[in-house]
């Protein structure tokens, strides 16, 4: 044992040594190139920089001129103006009047010549630019303009000492001649306040950004190295090689007086721009990177030959706790496993003996119909008993696939416009006619809303307050009291407001152990007296789930034989566009008698059902049997021949979303415009929302409410 250890570190010792060259080869390689990318995008952003600066350069000098000889040019027709004013109303043209205008207008002087050219008058703030400024007046562009009155002559002209002149000119209003007026920038503000391109390189530094030079017609007119300006860019070996290469995104490898650079090329709009880098110092922090990487891999490489030394020792006692807990694992998922198999053995056992118990009574009232054909009486009497054990079976369903798309994730929330009022009424219908059968009084406490119109999902909304309502009526005591809350609780957030609900009941209560599971999966505290108390036991883990999942909380206070307490807070937005909106109309009254309605369904007992119900409310009724079919029936129709089509989702050949796509695309006028309504088994919200997305207008869940389905037909059609 001891012999194979030795051997193992030994192994790994001459492994370390090959990795660790290995390590520091690809170190030397990787950080070479991540230098010289460094180097090149420092570079390739520097030029930019320039290149932007110089034509903002361009530009600014450009605009300062053109706003300048602008200003002048106002200035001489303006002055034009004032002298004819002043003539016309018996003043004479004086030093004394320009003088005076000098300083309403803001120039340095101004000089009046007749139509030879000759001096009327002048007064300029510096007199030694008098002659000079004459002078350059008498060209026979300027002297031109004395006939033209509405042109004007203007330009700029720099000194020997750096200084430039601003000057306008244009024709007399009062006589033959021109008016000139200018301005004077003295050499100094030139030097200091003039942009330059020489100004613009000064925060670069040679040694550390490179060599910089922006080249104008073959000279050297910027650089921050000053050695450099002036030259002619001819002799220089890096500029020329620079020149072959074009590309401005990349650095290239030069010679540069028998070392090593890297430079780049860009071409601005008037100017050349060069920037190269010694090797030197693109690659400074090489050799420090390099051997720190190696330094780190030798330090790590210690530390696991060390690590691997001492779990060499340890490994014995590792592998037997090891076993220990592998063991002690298996022990536990046995028994997680038997769990669940409990579990699942209960929950088949309660779901047959819950679905079993509706069948069952739907078969025997079935036969007892069948027994007393003759008897009106008895045979509404069993209908209703049929429809109650048919929702039954039907809650059933539902709350088990529910429960199943909860846990699975798969719950889709809506975000649409509702009215908490409208909702609640319809929850009431339902759970004031369940209240009453057992003598029971629901009574509001306290109902504070401001806002009624909301955004969400309506139908979660629907289910949690049904899931509560029901629950305080199914276990409460004969002649007992529901008592309701509903407050509007203000939200910090703009346009969102929590919504309180609470109900209390004086059922039978809750023990302190039973309402630590009451929200989890079948949970029923009555186990035993499942006829007293039928339900799958998920309702409350429903409610939990679907408040939470839109942002709420839901708590609870039971006492056991005294009632139960509920609290609910959900947040909404709040709908501001409610009162825009126009109120639908009620509809309630309409039918659909007359019209022409296209069913697509491929069961035969529904299709039997659905086309008894709308025959039976006045309509006309076309069958297709699964989604080819009513395609090829609707392409065959005349436009306007069928009012609306009802459309099965799970079809063969075609099902609903894809015949729903292909009529919407079909080239005719009523394929976009004709209600298409989706009326499928089909019932969860993701199934609402494809739907939509295949081009349905509506969604109707089977089993088919006949007036929730005429309601939707009218509100497509009319």
């Amino acid at each position: 044992m001891v012999i194979k250890g030795r051997k193992k570190e030994k192994q790994i010792q001459i492994i370390g040594g090959l990795f660790g060259i290995l390590v520091a080869a690809a170190s030397l390689f990787y950080f070479f190139h991540a230098e010289k990318a460094q180097a090149e995008k420092r570079m390739v952003e520097m030029v930019n920089y320039v290149k932007v600066q110089c034509s903002t350069y361009t530009h600014f000098n450009e605009s300062s001129e053109s706003k300048s000889l602008l200003r002048a040019i106002e200035s001489a027709r303006q002055m034009s103006t004032n002298i004819k004013i002043e003539t016309e109303n018996g003043g004479k043209l004086s030093c004394d009047f320009l003088k005076e205008n000098i300083q309403t207008l803001w120039v340095d002087g101004i000089i009046v010549l007749d139509i030879e050219g000759k001096t009327d008058c002048e007064y300029s703030m510096d007199e030694t630019l008098t002659t000079e400024i004459t002078e350059y007046l008498q060209k026979d562009i300027i002297m031109d303009f004395t006939g033209y009155e509405e042109r004007s002559y203007s330009e700029r002209f720099v000194r020997e000492d750096g200084s430039y002149i601003d000057i306008a000119a244009c024709a007399r209003k009062d006589a033959p001649g021109i008016v000139a007026i200018y301005y004077y920038t003295s050499p100094e503000f030139a030097r200091n306040y003039t942009l330059t391109i020489q100004g613009l390189l000064n925060g670069y530094s040679v040694q550390k950004d490179g060599t910089i030079i922006v080249v104008d017609d073959g000279i050297v007119i910027a650089s921050n190295d000053e050695k450099l300006l002036g030259q002619n860019t001819a002799s220089n070996e890096v500029v020329q090689a620079m020149k072959k290469h074009t590309d401005s995104q990349h650095i290239y490898h030069l010679k540069n007086e028998g070392s090593g650079c890297y430079g780049i090329m860009l071409k601005q709009r008037d100017y050349y721009i060069y920037a190269y880098l010694p090797d030197t110092e693109v690659f400074h922090n090489l050799p420090l990177s390099v051997a720190s990487v190696i330094f780190l891999y030798f330090l790590i490489f210690s530390i696991f030959w060390f690590w691997a030394y001492r779990t060499n020792l340890t490994h014995q006692k590792m592998e037997q706790e090891k076993d220990e807990k592998y063991k002690a694992e298996l022990l536990v998922a046995a028994k997680k496993a038997e769990a669940a198999n409990e579990a699942k053995t209960e929950f088949l056992q309660r779901m047959s003996h819950d679905i079993r118990t509706p069948i069952n009574g739907i078969c025997g009232l079935v036969n007892m119909a069948d027994h007393y054909a003759d008897n009106v009486e008895k045979q509404m009497e069993y209908r209703t008993k049929v429809k109650e054990a048919s929702n039954l079976l039907l809650e059933l369903v539902n709350d088990v696939l529910d429960m199943s798309k909860l846990e699975s994730g798969e719950i889709v929330l809506e975000e649409i416009p509702f009215n908490l009022s409208s909702i609640s009424r319809e929850v009431f219908v339902v759970i004031e006619q369940m209240a009453a059968e057992q003598n029971i009084r629901i009574m509001w406490e306290k109902k504070e809303i401001i806002h009624r119109n909301l955004i969400g999902s309506p139908g979660y909304v629907k289910r949690v307050m049904m899931n509560i309502l029901s629950n305080a009526v199914k276990y409460n005591r004969e002649n007992g009291h529901i008592y309701l809350s509903c407050m509007e609780i203000p939200s910090e957030q703009p346009g969102m407001t929590t919504m309180e609900f609470i109900c209390r009941d004086t059922g039978i209560g809750m023990t302190e152990e039973f309402q630590k599971h009451i929200f989890e999966p079948f949970a029923q505290e009555h186990t035993g007296s499942r006829t007293k108390f039928p339900g799958t036991g998920l309702g409350m883990a429903i409610a939990k789930n679907l408040v939470e999942k839109m942002g709420g909380t839901i708590t609870l206070e039971s006492e056991y034989g005294v009632g139960t307490t509920f609290v609910i807070r959900v947040p909404f937005k709040i709908d501001l566009d409610a009162d825009k909106r126009e109120e639908q109309k009620d509809i309630s009254e309409k039918s659909i008698k007359g019209l022409h309605i296209l069913l697509a369904e491929d069961n035969e007992l529904n299709m039997e059902i659905a086309e008894f119900l709308l025959q039976n409310e006045g309509a006309d009724v076309t069958k297709a049997w699964n989604g080819q079919e009513a395609v090829e029936l609707f392409r065959k129709s005349e436009p306007g021949e069928f009012d609306v089509i009802l459309m099965d989702i799970m079809m063969p050949v075609m099902n609903g979303y894809e015949a729903t796509k292909m009529i919407r695309s079909l080239d005719r006028e009523d394929a976009k415009a004709i209600p298409i309504i989706a009326m499928t088994a089909n019932a969860f919200t993701e199934d609402r929302l494809r739907a939509k997305e295949a081009g349905m207008d509506e969604h109707i869940s089977k089993p088919v409410d006949v007036r929730v389905l005429v309601k939707v037909i009218c509100k497509l059609v009319e």
